[in-house]
């Protein structure tokens, strides 16, 4: 499939190809999906990236956990591949940030990483069956979650899962992948056979 820089430049190419409404019609179904899911229903605190550009909308899924009771946390970068998460009450506890992506406020109180029942929705650029995954190049998400004991899951496009990535010794895997089609379950003994 080629190299991981060749794989960003695709999958980009593939979701910007999106029209608006298809983007949104699969994030109302993957949204459905995940809330639907015993991984949701069980968590206390739902870690969640606010989306930007051509990402799978997260609005629905941070609006929703609020209404329902979640505790609702979203992270705040603190420095070169170092970031938190931080609670949020409403959607105007956000305000630009690193990258101009929102963020919490600094009034937001902090996360432990240890919180127990803890659901972490991840992004990234693309996905195999096995848990793998390709995030933007930052390191942030393999830096906070190669300690953190936490449901890991990724919400993504369809078009975003390949067949097969090559990942390094410091990438962190997921749990779950849910898609606009499926919800897949990335088992651990699986992994060993590739």
């Amino acid at each position: 499939m080629g190299t991981k820089q060749d794989i960003r430049k695709s999958m980009r190419r593939l979701r910007a190809e999106m029209s608006e409404s298809e983007r949104a019609e699969a994030g109302r179904v993957i949204a459905a999906r995940l809330f639907s899911s015993s991984i949701y229903r069980d968590a206390r605190i739902v870690c969640c990236y606010v989306s930007f550009g051509e990402e799978v909308p997260t609005k629905e899924i941070l609006e929703e956990s609020l209404r329902r009771g979640k505790h609702v946390a979203v992270p705040r970068v603190t420095g070169k591949r170092n970031m938190e998460f931080a609670l949020i009450r409403s959607m105007s506890d956000l305000a630009p940030g690193c990258y101009n992506i929102p963020e919490p406020g600094a009034w937001c109180p902090k996360v432990s990483k240890g919180e127990q029942e803890m659901l972490m929705i991840v992004p990234g650029i693309a996905f195999d069956r096995y848990g793998g995954r390709i995030g933007y190049g930052g390191g942030y998400y393999d830096s906070y979650l190669e300690d953190a004991d936490c449901v890991k899951t990724a919400i993504a496009f369809d078009l975003q899962c390949v067949e097969k990535i090559e990942s390094d010794v410091h990438d962190v895997r997921v749990d779950y992948i849910i898609t606009e089609k499926e919800m897949i379950t990335c088992h651990q003994d699986c992994r060993k056979i590739r």
